[in-house]
C-alpha cells in the first residue's frame, strides 16, 4: 500500500512540474522553484511528509477554532450536547460506571507523569534524547494550552449528572487531549521501533481503542460534553503532529550532520 501511494504521488507531481506555467515559473524564479519542490520531496520527511502535516495542522486548527466559536455562540452545538448527555445519563448502569471510572484515570495528570516517567526512563536508558524531548515539549502544550482554553471559553460543566465532582471549567477536555497526545505519542515511538506490519497494526489499533474510550468516558460520566471531548481531540492532535514533527525534524538533521 504504502509504495502504491508513494508511486501515484510521485506521479502526480510529476504531472504537476511538467505544466507550462510551472515550468514558466521554474525559469523565471529558480531559487524559489527549488524551496517549494523540496517541500514536495517524498524522500525525505521535511518534504511532502512534513508539507503534509503542516496542512493537516491548519486545518484541524480551523475546525477547533470554528467548535469553540459554535460552543459560545451557536445554540444549536449547545442544544446536541444536552440532549447526548441527557441520552447517556439515562442509560448510565452502575457496574459500567464503575469501569467508566477506572479508564477515565488513564487521562488524568497523575496516570499520564506514571506512563511518561517509565517512557523517559526508557528513553534515558536507549539514549533517545530527541524522543524525550519531543515527547515531553509536546506534553507541556497540552497543558499551557487546555489551560487557557478553558479559561478563554468558560463554560460550565454539565449539571446535575456528574458521577463525580470535578473543578474548572469544561472545554476543552483536557482527558481527551492529554490522552490523545500522550498515548498517541508512545504509539508513534513504538510504531517506530517495531517493523512488521502485525505489531504496528496492533499498536495503532490499541492507542486508538484506549484514546477512544478515555474520551467516552468523560461523556459517559457526566463531566463533560461531547463537543469538549471533540475540541480536545482536535486539540491534542495538533500537539500530536507537533511532536512528531520535533522528532522527525530533529533526527532528519542529525543523520544530515553525520553524513
Amino acid at each position: 500500500m504504502k509504495d502504491v501511494l508513494t508511486f501515484y504521488v510521485q506521479q502526480a507531481i510529476t504531472w504537476f512540474l511538467g505544466l507550462a506555467a510551472v515550468r514558466g515559473f521554474r525559469r523565471r524564479n529558480p531559487r524559489m522553484y527549488g524551496f517549494i519542490a523540496n517541500r514536495f520531496n517524498p524522500k525525505v520527511f521535511t518534504g511532502l511528509p512534513l508539507t503534509l502535516i503542516l496542512i493537516v495542522f491548519g486545518i484541524n486548527l480551523a475546525l477547533l477554532s470554528e467548535l469553540a466559536e459554535s460552543v459560545i455562540e451557536s445554540e444549536s452545538i449547545v442544544a446536541i450536547d444536552k440532549k447526548f448527555t441527557s441520552l447517556l445519563f439515562s442509560m448510565r448502569i452502575g457496574w459500567l460506571s464503575q469501569i467508566m471510572y477506572g479508564v477515565t484515570q488513564l487521562g488524568e495528570q497523575w496516570a499520564v507523569f506514571v506512563v511518561g516517567g517509565i517512557m523517559s526512563l526508557i528513553f534515558l536508558f536507549r539514549k533517545k534524547y530527541v524522543a524525550l524531548v519531543a515527547f515531553w515539549l509536546a506534553l507541556a502544550g497540552v497543558g499551557i494550552s487546555t489551560r487557557y482554553g478553558k479559561t478563554f471559553v468558560s463554560r460550565e460543566r454539565p449539571a446535575n449528572v456528574a458521577y463525580y465532582e470535578v473543578e474548572h471549567f469544561s472545554f476543552p477536555s483536557g482527558h481527551a487531549t492529554t490522552a490523545l497526545a500522550a498515548y498517541g505519542l508512545i504509539a508513534y515511538f513504538l510504531y517506530r521501533h517495531y517493523s512488521k506490519r502485525r505489531q504496528r497494526q496492533l499498536i495503532l489499533g490499541a492507542a486508538v481503542a484506549l484514546i477512544m474510550v478515555v474520551g467516552f468516558s468523560r461523556i459517559y460520566l457526566g463531566v463533560h460534553y461531547l463537543s469538549d471531548v471533540l475540541a480536545g481531540f482536535l486539540l491534542g492532535t495538533l500537539w500530536l503532529l507537533v511532536g512528531i514533527s520535533l522528532m522527525e525534524v530533529m533526527v532528519h538533521r542529525r543523520e544530515k550532520q553525520a553524513q
